[in-house]
């Protein structure tokens, strides 16, 4: 069975292996896109088998590594050692950023896209936060935002009872998931994240993809305004 799972026209998702993070244990997703030029663009790069690997090979040359969240910049340096011609793409550097190493980092994501992909997508770091300077996608084609750290749906962890108290009590738990509690707190600049929030909202989205806990399929615009609502207080 393909690892790549597909989630509309031109886009798929891979399912990673549990990473342990401040102490709990995530899931991990990447998301790969097939671009208007036939390239292939990959946000927060997984480790994958042999023969996924020729899966996505098989898609297009994989030219741009992203990773839009400050928590998952260190990803890129396995996987520019299996794509040595891709282009690095980060989020802004902050004190929460996590890397391994020197990284030759092309370049640092803005809320303009760069012209290789602005035909495909729209984007927007997420304001207001300086820890987290987050950025998210959308895809044009498959109508579908692109979202890691921000909103989260974790299952409970078999045999890791202290990473779901963690869940739960951030707030962000499945079914009902949202922004944890605590990220919330960090959020000092409201007018910044109000105005975030009312682009966010602006795009014709209909699904999500998120990071961390299930994505949403349908009717996801609904769900990102809910998850949204303590911000609007």
């Amino acid at each position: 069975m393909s690892s790549l799972r597909s989630f509309g026209e031109n886009i798929w998702t891979i399912e990673g292996p549990m990473v342990r993070d401040m102490g709990a244990w995530f899931t991990t997703r990447m998301t790969v896109v097939k671009l208007s030029d036939g390239s292939i663009w990959i946000e927060s790069p997984v480790p994958v088998s042999s023969d996924t690997l020729e899966e996505i090979k098989e898609l297009g040359p994989v030219k741009y590594l992203v990773a839009a969240t400050p928590r998952h910049v260190w990803r890129l340096d396995a996987a520019q050692m299996l794509f040595p011609d891709a282009q690095l793409w980060a989020s802004q550097r902050t004190r929460l950023t996590l890397q391994h190493g020197d990284l030759p980092i092309t370049g640092f994501l803005t809320d303009s896209p760069p012209p290789d992909w602005v035909d495909d997508f729209e984007q927007l770091v997420f304001k207001g936060n300086r820890f987290l300077s987050e950025v998210l996608f959308y895809h044009k084609k498959s109508r579908t935002v692109i979202l890691n750290d921000l909103i989260q749906i974790n299952k409970k962890v078999k045999g890791k009872p202290l990473t779901n108290f963690i869940f739960r009590l951030a707030g962000v738990l499945y079914p009902n998931g949202g922004v944890s509690r605590d990220l919330r707190k960090t959020f000092t600049k409201h007018d910044l994240a109000r105005q975030s929030l009312e682009t966010l909202l602006s795009w014709d989205f209909d699904k999500l993809i998120i990071a961390h806990g299930d994505c949403i399929e349908s009717d996801a615009k609904g769900f990102v305004e809910e998850k949204f609502r303590w911000l609007k207080h």
